[in-house]
């Protein structure tokens, strides 16, 4: 079925910045194509919004043809947030810059950025079916809503606080999972974690010192939740592991060290400022570049392109106290990161993880502060517990104040009930193939959403998305064209 009317409004998505907290312009667009298709819209206090579709005609006379209600009402929803990622080497502001597409091998992507295909290919869709809905009623459904929601990205701020009364439907299609040809009926739970310490810096450097510059780069990255089974370089990790090595074998001292940028994406960059004896500099400029081929041969494979360097700099004028730089450094380089468990049910599945996504030490005068901060994920409640109280032991047991925020449950659907049986009878119609079922690593707006309606039939499905949340994000056409036709089956 065609899908012109999808790219259409991808290509319009990706014209107009969203990143997580900047919505007000792309939510504003789709209100204006709600309008201009006859149609009403409502949004509530935290920035959903919630659209009417009418059933079309002739879904009267199918519904009496196959002995159903023609009253069922079918929810859509997808987010209307990205991930703002960049190349370090890529000028880009995602509060004012249009997303620049481009074809490469099958798929779409975006030049040095996030795609934004997650969930922007969601949100095509369901603008499809308004286009559609306004145009030829090509597609016979019944009574449809159409859920946006804001900040899933963030925490899942949107539909966490979306008004409670608004969803009437008995099943809701989530259109925001990544691999075309499976049908997802449970994700993981997850939790944030935040820990921070305070602290008075030295001034000055030891005598004789010289400051030297670390950059670790070139990493892939990738989803904390889809890709972390991957093995990919953390570049908090990998640049703590060198830290912890400089300052046991070239009585280094830190001034400050970062890495990371947002809680879900695996980091890509770190980059530090120390101090070592002016005697062993050319020594540990000679340890950098072996540890660089080091990480090279570590990564062959996954993570072929990391560049690791360092260069020699003007002094800092404040260091970090030597008990907190080794409180910092040790909690950081114990702290679990990436696959704890793979679930006892379903082979090759992910079931409890943690993502150590960015870490700042930081100056303001002689003030020093460190904050990190970590994503745990799992299928399973009481392992996703165990594995946060593991990572806060770590931490406290370095100093650092540890609070937990933005938890939000699991979900999982019987694989047995009407709404899987009837997608995949439908998917095996359409395609001549078995739909795969599967739970998925990450978070889904379902968990929270099951728990607001327990009596709705609930599932998710999805174009073939790579790497989301990373800069090489790129979506499988083909796939969104299978996606575009069992969605229109379906409703």
């Amino acid at each position: 079925m065609n899908t012109e009317s999808l790219w259409k409004q991808f290509k319009a998505i990706c014209q107009i910045p969203h990143p997580s907290g900047h919505v007000a312009a792309l939510r504003e667009y789709i209100l204006g194509e709600v309008a201009r298709a006859g149609l009403s819209a409502d949004v509530d206090d935290a920035g959903n919004v919630l659209v009417d579709v009418p059933a079309t005609q002739g879904w009267d006379e199918k519904c009496r043809l196959q002995s159903r209600s023609a009253d069922e009402i079918t929810v859509l929803q997808a987010h209307i947030d990205m991930v703002p990622q960049a190349n370090k080497d890529k000028e880009f502001d995602f509060l004012s810059d249009a997303i620049q597409l481009r074809r490469e091998d099958g798929c779409v992507v975006a030049d040095g950025t996030t795609l934004g295909a997650d969930n922007g290919i969601g949100v095509a869709a369901m603008l499809a079916v308004v286009d559609d809905f306004a145009s030829d009623k090509n597609i016979v459904h019944g009574p449809l809503q159409l859920l946006f929601t804001v900040d899933e990205e963030t925490g899942m701020n949107g539909v966490r606080k979306m008004r409670r009364d608004w969803l009437k439907g008995t099943q809701l299609l989530n259109l925001d999972t990544e691999q075309e040809g499976t049908l997802m009926v449970g994700c993981a739970g997850a939790v944030d974690l935040n820990a921070s310490m305070r602290y008075k810096l030295e001034r000055g450097i030891p005598e004789g010192d010289k400051a030297i510059r670390l950059t670790l780069g070139g990493l892939k990255g990738g989803h904390s939740g889809m890709d972390i089974h991957l093995g990919r370089g953390n570049a908090c990790k990998m640049m703590v592991r060198f830290l912890k090595h400089a300052v046991v074998s070239f009585e280094a001292r830190l001034a400050w060290v970062q890495g990371g940028g947002v809680r879900n994406a695996i980091p890509r960059e770190a980059s530090a400022v120390l101090t070592v004896p002016a005697e062993v500099v050319d020594e540990l400029l000679d340890e950098v570049a072996y540890y660089a081929d080091l990480f090279r041969y570590e990564l062959r494979g996954v993570d072929d392109d990391v560049v690791f360097t360092a260069d020699v700099i003007d002094d800092p004028e404040w260091i970090l106290p030597e008990i907190v730089q080794d409180d910092i450094l040790n909690s950081l380089e114990a702290a679990p990161d990436g696959v704890f468990r793979f679930s006892p049910d379903m082979p090759g599945v992910v079931e409890t993880s943690s993502n150590l996504a960015t870490v700042q030490v930081e100056q303001s005068g002689e003030n020093g502060r460190c904050d990190i901060t970590a994503l745990v994920r799992s299928l399973n409640d009481e392992m996703m517990r165990a594995l946060a109280s593991r990572l806060q032991s770590c931490f406290t047991l370095g100093g650092a104040r540890v609070y937990f925020a933005s938890a939000y449950p699991g979900w999982e659907q019987p694989i047995h009930s009407p709404l899987p049986m009837r997608i995949r009878s439908a998917y095996k119609r359409l395609f001549g193939t078995e739909m795969k079922v599967n739970s998925v690593h990450c978070g889904l707006e379902c968990g929270i959403l099951h728990e607001q309606y327990p009596q709705m039939d609930i599932v998710s499905f999805g174009p073939t998305i790579h790497h989301p949340h990373s800069p090489a994000e790129s979506v499988e056409i083909v796939s969104v064209e299978r996606f575009w036709t069992l969605l229109q089956e379906v409703i």
